[in-house]
């Protein structure tokens, strides 16, 4: 087994600041996260004014002038991990949620990605889209190792002789030892090598043990280990030793694992009120990372979403959400596209009303089973998918009124024979179904057909006219009482422009007319 630890060690803040995009901490003021009274978490700006954790919020207050004290709210902080741990789960469903992280066991999701340190580099890629700013990451074979060391701020771990290198998140064995075997005896060499003082706090363990170790002179894990077990279980080293053992593989560590919700519906509430919905854009693409972990599990595409908008209330009065409803014309489940698609919509989009929270939900969905993702697909390929993209973005920027395509209809009168529809509902494959089996047409239909003089039984537009094929005739419209008859040509002019031009069989005198013109 090999378990990935993700540790939030500013989760606290974190949890606060997530709707706030990372560029603007120059410009924002600085900023401490209080509980009793108590500074809790600074951000690096008040660090380096000197406010440290432990210090009561009045010095720090008068410590550095315009501090805005943050009272920190735990509830945000599991939402925080959630969404987190939703986002993840895109790279493996073995996800197990921890009061300041998420554990991700990925033995069986390596080959996919392309091995341990492309699985590492795109963890911390997908963390960082989420809101996270500060991270540390590690790698070992049990869960309770990898928790302890992504913790803690390990030394450098010694190098063994029979290890290649321990540089990166995972380390390289001999082909002497057996590579499982090497990696146990690497992750107990760091394990053996950790503050024992700040195990314990990572432990949450009594107090009193760490006084009781402190004075027979155990400073690391290693020294501990080395101690007669009996003894230390008498003296209340009960649990502590329960942790050593599962640490280090040596004694069952059962974890529940974190199971993703039946539908998706997920909210953030804003630290403060956005009276422009631009100013939505970075929040609601926090919504959008986890959304993609949703599907990628359930092995689903999104193919309309919801972006509810909150608002506050106004005189006494609560006011509706601005929805925001989006239908990609063709089902995906990619975070960038659909994070581009909510961009282009919020930046054209009016407030009634300031805004205190948004809420993201999944519509409509289909299956998306072993089908090729957008992140891999090539660059250089022409395909629909790419114009499939184009459409979604332009339909998001402009309204789906204004992006439309021709819809061919099953109707023998050319014009009836098409209609203009939105083009993220229309569906081209049964267009070409029934272009398949229809002599060719002009692009272009005039809206009514144009009468045309002749002459010699010729017709005449500019010039006269030359038939350049056989005439289609076309007999329809018995069945709602608009019977047409005619008879239709392509023809070509003096300027070498084809025209599409019939014949009218109906009446006495035959007529002929214009009705469309070639590309």
């Amino acid at each position: 087994m090999l378990w990935f630890a993700l540790h939030l060690s500013a989760l606290p803040l974190e949890a606060l600041l997530v709707a706030l995009p990372a560029e603007t901490e120059n410009s924002e003021p600085a900023r401490c996260v209080v509980e009793q009274r108590r500074v809790l978490l600074a951000c690096p700006r008040a660090n380096a004014a000197g406010v440290q954790p432990g210090m009561s919020a009045a010095s720090a207050a008068a410590l550095l002038q315009g501090l805005q004290l943050l009272a920190r709210d735990r509830a945000r902080e599991a939402a925080f991990v959630e969404r987190l741990a939703l986002a993840l789960a895109r790279y493996t469903p073995a996800v197990v949620i921890e009061p300041d992280g998420v554990l991700l066991e990925v033995s069986a999701s390596l080959r996919l990605f392309g091995g341990a340190r492309a699985l590492n580099r795109a963890l911390r890629a997908t963390a960082h889209a989420s809101g996270v700013r500060q991270l540390r990451v590690a790698t070992a074979p049990t869960a309770g190792a990898a928790s302890l060391l992504a913790s803690m701020a390990p030394p450098s771990a010694p190098r063994c002789r029979k290890l290649c290198s321990t540089a990166g998140p995972v380390a390289t064995p001999c082909p002497r030892l057996d590579p499982i075997q090497a990696w146990h005896q690497h992750t107990r060499q760091r394990l053996d090598t950790l503050s024992l003082a700040a195990a314990l706090a990572v432990w949450q363990l009594p107090a009193r043990t760490a006084e009781l170790l402190h004075g027979i002179g155990c400073r690391t894990l290693a020294d501990v280990r080395a101690l007669p077990r009996t003894g230390l279980q008498r003296r209340g080293g009960g649990a502590l030793l329960e942790c050593l053992a599962q640490a280090y593989g040596e004694a069952p560590d059962p974890r529940p694992w974190f199971t993703p919700p039946p539908g998706f519906e997920l909210g953030l509430e804003l630290l403060h009120r956005a009276d422009d919905a631009a100013m939505l854009v970075f929040a609601a693409e926090r919504l959008v990372q986890p959304l993609a972990g949703w599907l990628a599990q359930q092995w689903l595409a999104a193919s309309r979403i919801a972006l509810h908008l909150r608002h506050e209330t106004r005189r006494h009065q609560a006011l509706p959400d601005t929805v925001l409803r989006i239908g990609l014309g063709e089902a995906s489940r990619d975070a960038r596209q659909i994070g581009l698609l909510l961009r282009e919509r919020l930046q054209r989009t009016e407030l009634p009303a300031p805004v205190y929270a948004l809420e993201l939900r999944l519509e409509e969905a289909v299956s998306h089973a072993g089908k090729e993702a957008a992140l891999w697909r090539d660059p250089r390929r022409n395909s629909d998918d790419d114009s499939r993209g184009l459409i979604d973005r332009l339909t998001a920027r402009l309204g789906p009124e204004r992006v439309q395509r021709l819809h061919l209809q099953a109707d023998y009168r050319p014009e009836r024979a098409m209609s203009s529809v939105p083009a993220i509902e229309a569906n081209p494959g049964a267009d070409i179904a029934l272009l398949s089996s229809t002599p060719p047409r002009p692009a272009w239909l005039l809206p009514e057909p144009l009468r045309l003089q002749e002459q010699n039984g010729r017709p005449l537009h500019g010039s006269l006219l030359t038939l350049r094929s056989r005439a289609e005739r076309i007999e329809a419209g018995w069945f709602d009482g608009e019977l047409i008859s005619r008879d239709y040509h392509v023809a070509e002019g003096r300027d070498h422009r084809l025209r599409w031009v019939f014949r009218e069989r109906r009446g006495d005198v035959a007529q002929w007319y214009l009705h469309g013109l070639f590309g």
